[in-house]
């Protein structure tokens, strides 16, 4: 059998597989919109629609048909993210503000901690108000620090503040905060000035479940020590801001950090346990349970209580994608049917992608479908050869295969997600498997059942016992955490990894997993070549920070950075993003750092008195340069951070290449866009009325 019909045969015999790749159509079309270099009109949202629209027509052939489709897919992607962009027109702040007094409405009320313990808040705000000529963002974040009243959801507040732009990424091609601020809606950042007076309420539906969130977050904070309180709260509202950094490293370092989002796992088990409660406690009801089927009775319980869990802990697109699946198993019990479980997860992908095209790019993504694709083609794979294993067998086997599904789960869950977390967070741990086979059964038998009867009993006064066993078991799952992220291995820090290499092991992947035929296997090979290109990327030597705060030189094993006091979280990004082992301070004297890099001298300046120039050097003068050096080889100043955003400089044998932060943005709505001070709303009124000069 030649190639050809060897994959010929292996398409019409997978056919039933083809469904399945409607998402990663779906995506790939939301890919394209988000690579492109400029916001493209928005007629062509309607002209991908119209396209998706001709490809549902009937066309003789087969194959022809399944081409126009996938194209037709990936043009209702593009369409989709074009029209979510177009319709959510978030206003963004280019520039900062002056002090001026605000007034807006509370929607979402965060407790953050400090270094010393105690916690701050932090806000959302919309519905701005200000006497001022700048055009407002419907929605800014704030941050309110020292000792202040709580603020509640729905609140009308009045303070003097002061509003910043949305960060920047870091540098080029790294991650993209004003991107994501745009699509949650937000246009500023800002910190009050005055403590905030409360000037009247505007409560709503949004508001007050926001309201009913804070205040259970707030009960777990107050009746549980710290740091299991924040815990709780993060499992239980999914409001993790009050987790300590230390506490968030110690879960990231040994493996655990998915036990802290509101996942599939966590709704899992809550409908798991709901099901099982409702039959169980139907079955010792005989009238009830001879006249009504109890399963189906469970099922309809189990989509309710799971989907107040789902509003309870914010729609985080994890607990969406497991509420999406959950709905369709009891669906398919409804209907006396039983759930594809690959296809809910397509079903579930397609839905979240067409709806918030957006969440593509976010490792709460990634990272859930990643994890649960390849667990269910892992199990699928091998249900029918152990079932008949275990059916032959007594106690022991059904014993040893729980244990072995435990490792199994653990194992393929890591190396699923283990690309994406190299790519996204730039290390990993080697003990997650160890971690996760202890804490992942912790969580499933003791934690999570707790969680929710403490829920159900806290109401009726009951809750006291339960908060008690739920407190004990989170010190468990804590003290698991502490003791795995101290083994050596436990914080492995990676380069970032070529893009070609992401997407061979990606694609690799879905190959893999998503087809049933042996031709399944060939998946192996893209992520083989994608594993071993990972560690090829070519990192840059000379970082600066778009803000003109940082200079970053990287020398192939420690981050030598213009400053240690200030840009702390930029020099924290650099530093994880090339796997740098240390941070030190460069010599630095009257306003000059100093340094080489290949015989070729830097100097970075930050005084504007004292802008040294040397022949061919790279200057990098974080102030307007006062004067020109035209032997210098390379002269980046205070003006090119202001319009291009932050750089990186790769020395190369024919001289330094530059990559500018908004060359890789592209002109989208959400980039930061360098506005002259003449070009700004109150500076334009004032030229428009000179006479207002006189005063």
């Amino acid at each position: 059998m030649n190639v050809r019909t060897f994959l010929v045969s292996s398409f019409f015999n997978d056919f039933q597989g083809w469904p399945l790749w409607l998402p990663v159509f779906l995506g790939l079309g939301i890919v394209l919109y988000f690579n492109l270099p400029i916001e493209p009109p928005f007629v062509w949202a309607f002209g991908g629609l119209s396209f998706f629209t001709l490809t549902l027509w009937r066309i003789r052939l087969q194959t022809l048909r399944l081409l126009f489709l996938s194209l037709g897919f990936v043009s209702l992607g593009f369409s989709a993210a074009l029209f979510r962009t177009h319709l959510l027109n978030t206003e963004m702040l280019h520039y900062p503000l002056p002090t001026l007094l605000l007034e807006g409405r509370v929607t979402q009320v965060e407790l953050k901690p400090t270094k010393k313990g105690s916690l701050y808040q932090r806000i959302l705000l919309t519905n701005l108000e200000a006497e001022t000529p700048e055009k407002l963002p419907q929605k800014v974040r704030l941050t309110l620090k020292g000792k202040r009243d709580h603020l509640w959801p729905g609140q009308v507040i009045r303070f003097q503040g002061k509003l910043n732009p949305v960060t920047e990424p870091s540098l080029p091609k790294g991650f993209d905060f004003r991107r994501q601020a745009y699509f949650n809606g937000i246009g500023a950042t800002g910190f009050a000035l005055s403590v905030p007076e409360v000037v009247g309420s505007s409560p709503s539906c949004r508001t007050l479940l926001e309201k009913r969130r804070e205040e259970i977050t707030a009960h777990f904070l107050s009746h549980m020590p710290a740091p299991v309180g924040a815990i709780a709260a993060a499992l239980i509202t999914g409001d993790k801001a009050a987790i300590p950094d230390e506490v968030r490293e110690t879960f990231i370092n040994s493996g655990l950090a998915h036990i802290l989002a509101i996942s599939g796992l966590h709704l899992t088990i809550i409908a798991g346990v709901v099901f099982m409660i409702i039959r169980r406690g139907i079955a010792l009801i005989p009238p009830l349970c001879l006249a009504y089927n109890s399963k189906k009775i469970a099922a309809v319980g189990t989509i309710l209580m799971t989907f107040l869990y789902l509003v309870l802990s914010g729609f985080g697109i994890p607990a969406q994608r497991a509420f999406i699946m959950i709905s369709g198993v009891m669906g398919a019990i409804l209907i006396d049917r039983t759930a594809l479980s690959m296809r809910t997860v397509a079903l579930a992908a397609f839905i979240i992608l067409l709806s918030t095209p957006e969440t593509l790019l976010g490792p709460s993504f990634q990272l859930s479908f990643a994890a649960v694709i390849a667990l269910i083609a892992g199990y699928e794979a091998l249900k029918n050869p152990v079932t008949h294993w275990v059916v032959q067998g007594g106690i022991f086997r059904k014993l040893f295969v729980y244990c072995g599904g435990l490792v199994f789960t653990s194992l393929l869950a890591t190396m699923a997600t283990l690309p994406f977390t190299i790519y996204l967070f730039h290390r990993f741990s080697l003990h997650a498997i160890e971690a996760n086979l202890v804490a992942v059964p912790l969580t499933s038998l003791v934690i999570m059942p707790m969680a929710l009867i403490t829920c159900l009993l806290t109401p009726l006064g009951w809750g006291d016992g339960p908060l008690r066993v739920f407190e004990y078991s989170l010190n468990l799952l804590t003290q698991i955490a502490a003791t795995v992220s101290t083994w050596p291995g436990a914080n492995i820090g990676v380069p970032h990894p070529p893009i070609i290499s992401f997407v061979l092991v990606a694609g690799g992947g879905l190959w893999l997993c998503l087809w049933q035929q042996p031709w399944r296997r060939w998946g192996l090979l893209p992520m083989v070549i994608g594993f071993m290109t990972a560690f090829g990327g070519e990192l840059p030597h000379l970082l600066i920070d778009g803000q003109g705060k940082l200079v970053g030189l990287y020398d192939g094993k420690a981050l030598h950075v213009s400053s240690t006091r200030k840009g702390k979280f930029t020099a924290e990004m650099w530093q994880k993003y090339l796997a740098a082992q240390e941070i030190k301070a460069l010599s630095c004297e009257a306003g000059v750092c100093r340094a080489s890099f290949q015989n070729t001298p830097i100097i970075i300046s930050y005084d504007k008195e004292n802008q040294p120039c040397q022949k061919e050097a790279i200057l990098i003068r974080l102030e307007p340069s006062q004067a020109a050096c035209p032997e210098a080889m390379l002269t980046l100043d205070w003006f090119d951070l202001w319009r291009h955003g932050g750089h990186a400089v790769w020395f190369t044998p024919e001289g330094p290449r530059l990559e500018k932060v908004r060359d890789c943005q592209g002109d989208r709505p959400w980039t930061r866009k360098a506005i002259h001070r003449k070009d700004r709303p109150e500076n334009k009124e004032i030229k428009e009325k000179p006479f207002l000069q006189e005063f």
